[in-house]
């Protein structure tokens, strides 16, 4: 009997709508299986004497394709980019027709990743497909690690890629031979290679398209050709550095009468920087890492030329007057920002910490000419202290130098009147400075021994300590021993990080690499200080050869 007639047309039309809604399920754990090939219905892998026209892989679950011009990847390199189409389930990879595939050789397909599951965005896992147009799979590996140059830390992600052209041009115009990407670990695997000898390069490859892209880009290389066999290890190493750029002036900025801001894309140490001879003119040039800062006066409101190496900065004509108007000496922690119309109020005080034993530098916001410690008021406990002294410093010309005897464990209080400091162009401040001095006590703070080891005899090297970002102690010596030891004393309790650069060209600084000049990264050797407690002895050994390190010995 049919039964048909009992059920409401409506009622089926909506079941059949439900049946045809299929997906993840409300709720329940998130899916983090990748998708995986259903070798069943696949054009099967590692094929020898293969001549396909088509490659055809069916996975397990609903896929998608994500950027597969740039992700999927063939090596070695075919003449024209196959068709790569996705139908349901399957991703069909079609040669171009006219594409002549070599004789015995083994071919990969890397898909990177570029094939997802529909719902959660899951990559598939080292998706690759291999085959050989003769009668051998290639089945030799290159492996590897690649780590940060300046941290040591492992570099993630990192396109490590293999050619089998020698020109240095080659990673910048074309696609490797073979290629990988490292992992969290930094580590690296390519397979299926052939024998033969191949430059290795690894790239940061931020935009994924398996070239680099110059200087926006970081990167790695071997120095030399690696020579692939088979009773070869094939490991290597190598250092990612942000390569030195070419020399030149990056930046100019004249808007602001008085100075002139100059920015290098390297040292500021190698720039030229003259200035033309007008009647009058004083100019006094600051130097930081990367920058020149020309200070300058006029008797006259003039243009005036700065010459830079080859190039030349035209300082137009501003008014000298309405700079002055509004123009006042301050500390540089209390000058006014652009956010702000006035420098904090006058009574206000600022609190710096100093170590005993050091002499405090006062950053002003303008270089200072002439000093009347006559108007300089120190005061602690009550008492006010004399015998000190205030000196400009003569490589930093904003900076006075205030040298005194500071007693542990007390708080010092520091005025300058008005007419304290004056300025370039003979300003000099208006308002009183005060800061607030305090100098912990000898139990606060701890000292540190380190024993560099490893290090070669009559080489250059830098040790540094670094609080956070900053370097707030450093040595630069040669070595006279493969161990030396230097002593930190009175060190506030805190986080360090040291840091060991081999100076190999004696600059008095570290030098990134050059992949033009096939010049590596100078060495650059970091340790973390763990334990360093107020009222402590810490004895850290510190080895160059990674994972020798040791902290010895602590004592309260």
């Amino acid at each position: 009997m049919n039964f048909s007639y009992l059920f409401p047309a409506w009622l089926l039309a909506l079941a059949l709508v439900s049946c045809a809604r299929q997906g993840a399920p409300a709720g329940g754990p998130k899916d983090t299986t990748p998708p995986s090939v259903d070798t069943l219905y696949s054009t099967r892998n590692y094929a020898t004497r293969f001549k396909p026209s088509k490659i055809e892989l069916r996975f397990d679950e609903w896929v998608t394709l994500s950027d597969a011009a740039n992700q999927i990847v063939v090596s070695p390199p075919l003449a024209k980019r196959p068709e790569v189409v996705l139908r349901g389930k399957t991703v069909t990879l079609t040669f171009d027709p006219s594409e002549q595939l070599r004789d015995s050789a083994t071919y990969t397909i890397n898909f990177g990743t570029a094939v997802k599951d529909l719902h959660e965005g899951n990559s598939a896992k080292d998706l690759r497909f291999v085959f050989s147009t003769g009668d051998l799979i290639d089945s030799l590996r290159v492996s590897g690690q690649v780590a940060d140059a300046l941290t040591g830390d492992p570099a993630e992600n990192i396109s490590v890629m293999l050619y089998d052209i020698a020109a240095d041009s080659v990673i910048r115009k074309s696609r490797p031979y073979y290629f990988s990407r490292t992992d969290k670990s930094g580590k690296f695997d390519i397979r299926n290679v052939k024998a033969g000898r191949f430059k290795v390069a690894a790239v940061e490859d931020t935009d994924q398209n398996l070239r680099w892209d110059g200087e926006n880009e970081k990167i790695a290389f071997l120095d030399t050709l690696l020579s692939v066999h088979d009773s070869a290890q094939n490991v290597v190493s190598m250092q990612l550095f942000k390569n030195q750029p070419k020399y030149r002036l990056s930046e100019k900025n004249t808007d602001t009468y008085g100075l002139v801001r100059l920015k290098f894309s390297g040292s500021a140490d190698s720039a030229l920087v003259r200035t033309d001879t007008l009647p009058g003119l004083r100019v006094i040039q600051e130097r930081t890492a990367d920058s020149v800062l020309v200070w300058y006066d006029l008797p006259a409101d003039s243009s005036w030329n700065i010459f830079v190496n080859k190039d030349t900065v035209k300082v137009r004509m501003l008014s000298k007057e309405n700079f002055l108007k509004n123009h006042d000496v301050y500390l540089d922690g209390d000058a006014p920002r652009a956010s702000q119309k006035q420098p904090p109020a006058a009574d206000f005080v600022r609190t710096v910490q100093h170590t005993p034993g050091k002499i405090l530098s006062l950053l002003f916001s303008a270089p200072v000419v002439s000093i009347d410690t006559s108007l300089w008021v120190l005061v602690s406990d009550s008492v006010r202290m004399h015998g000190y002294s205030a000196a400009s410093d003569s490589n930093q010309p904003r900076r006075i130098r205030l040298d005194a005897i500071w007693q542990p464990g007390t708080s010092c209080r520091l005025e300058l009147l008005p007419g304290a400091v004056t300025d370039l162009w003979g300003s000099k401040n208006s308002d009183t400075i005060r800061r607030q001095i305090n100098i912990p006590a000898e139990k606060q703070l701890s000292s540190l021994t380190i024993n560099v080891d490893q290090l070669v005899p009559g080489e250059q090297y830098i040790l540094q300590l670094l609080n956070g970002p900053n370097t707030e102690e450093e040595r630069i010596f040669s070595a006279t021993a493969p161990r030396e030891t230097f002593a930190f004393p009175r060190l506030p309790a805190a986080p360090w990080l040291a840091r060991v650069i081999h100076d190999s060209n004696r600059n008095g600084r570290r030098d990134t690499g050059d992949y033009y000049l096939h010049r590596q990264p100078e060495a650059n050797f970091t340790k973390k200080i763990e334990g360093l407690r107020a009222n402590w002895e810490l004895s850290v050994d510190f080895s160059l050869n990674p994972g020798a390190t040791d902290q010895k010995k602590k004592s309260q």
